[in-house]
This record gives C-alpha cells, structure tokens and sequence, in this order.
C-alpha cells in the first residue's frame, strides 16, 4: 500500500512539473557562425578599430541569445539598431539608442501576447486588455529612456560610399528578467493614477511569473 502511494506521489509530481514546462515555449534562434561572418563581411562590414574580431563577438552575441536559467528561460534578452550618419560617434549613438528600443520591445511583445492571450480565452474582457496593453506600452518606452550604459556584446560598422555616410549596428544584452521587473515597477508607477479597484484587477499582470508563459522570443535578429 505505501509502494502504491509513493508511487502515485511521484506520477503527480511529475505531471506537476511537466504542466509547469509546458506553459511557455522559448525561441531560440539557429544560427551557422561560419556563413553569417560571411555574410557580414561580403555586405562590407569591420569590427570597430581595436574591437574584437568579426568571429568573436558574433559567437559571444549567439551564445547570450540561447543561454537559459535552470527553468529553462531565456536568461539574456538581445537586440540591434542601425543606424547611418555622416560622423561615426552620431551613428554609433543612434544605433545604441535603437538598440534599447528594440530590446524593451521584445519584452513588450512578450507581454501583449500574454494578454491578447487572456482575452482570447475568456480570461479578461477586450477593453481591460486594451487597458493593460497600453500601461505595458507607457512603461516601455520609460524603461528604455532609463536603460543608461549597456555594454554593446556587437559592434560594427561600414561606410556607404554612394553617400558618403557610416553605418553603424549595435548590439546590446540585457538579463531578461532585470528588464521585465522593471517594466512592471513602471506599470505599478503608472497605474498609481488609477482608483484601488483597478488596481487590484490589474494586479495579476504586475507579477513577474505571470509572463512566463506563451512564445517566449528574446532577440529582434532574424
């Protein structure tokens, strides 16, 4: 009777654990390092003068897009900008700023599908999911404007000889769950406006582990 017990304890166990994987699905994106250094350096991009080589950063950039926590989440969230400009320093700027848009994005895409979800299932109504879609887009664009210095983890740059222009693609790395907590600290911030009772409906979607569920993409790079 106890073997039959344990037994049962364990099945459920497993289940638990095996519902629990099942609630998100992580894109991870399948890269061939030989051809996209290649690919890179035929469209007549260079490292930064004094960077590490092509080869480097781009197997440092792969391995922060597929590197994942023990429960099997993206650990890092990556994204580039491009930008051109006369002057390298400008384009430089402009890609990095880019960058930071682009990588809150993907956290803001993450968590509208959530939601999007939640409503397709009955679980909220379509105007309290246009609500919670909007305060994620208001505390998105705070969170990007506050992201500060971020190391780029790629860096390179061409120049445009028909007009005489440099371009420049960034890419930056951000641990994803530092990014989403703070955009839910900006939501919190933002729904402050709001009366209690609103509050505390929208409260389930100010936790963390709330968004981790659905297809979870961490990088703009195709």
């Amino acid at each position: 009777m106890k073997r039959l017990i344990a037994l049962f304890i364990a099945c459920f166990i497993a289940a638990s654990v095996s519902a629990q994987t099942t609630q998100f699905k992580f894109i991870k994106p399948n890269r061939n390092l030989k051809k996209e250094v290649k690919r890179y350096e035929s469209e007549g991009w260079a490292p930064f003068p004094g960077g590490l080589p092509m080869a480097e950063q781009l197997n440092f950039s792969y391995s922060r897009q597929t590197e994942t926590t023990e429960e099997g989440y993206p650990k890092w969230i990556v994204a580039s900008g491009n930008s051109t400009a006369q002057m390298q320093a400008a384009a430089e700027m402009q890609a990095t700023e880019l960058a930071k848009t682009n990588l809150v994005g993907l956290i803001e895409t993450n968590m509208r599908s959530v939601v999007e979800s939640d409503v397709a299932n009955n679980q909220l109504s379509s105007e309290d999911g246009v609500s919670i879609t909007k305060t994620i887009q208001v505390s998105a664009n705070k969170v990007a404007k506050k992201l500060g210095m971020v190391q780029p983890i790629f860096k390179v740059y061409r120049k445009l000889t028909k007009e005489k222009n440099i371009e420049v693609q960034i890419v930056l790395a951000y641990n994803y769950e530092m990014a989403k907590k703070a955009m839910l600290e900006e939501a919190k911030l933002v729904l402050q406006a709001e009366t209690e009772d609103v509050r505390q409906k929208y409260e389930k979607y100010l936790n963390p582990e709330n968004f981790n569920r659905g297809d979870i993409k961490n990088t703009n790079q195709e």
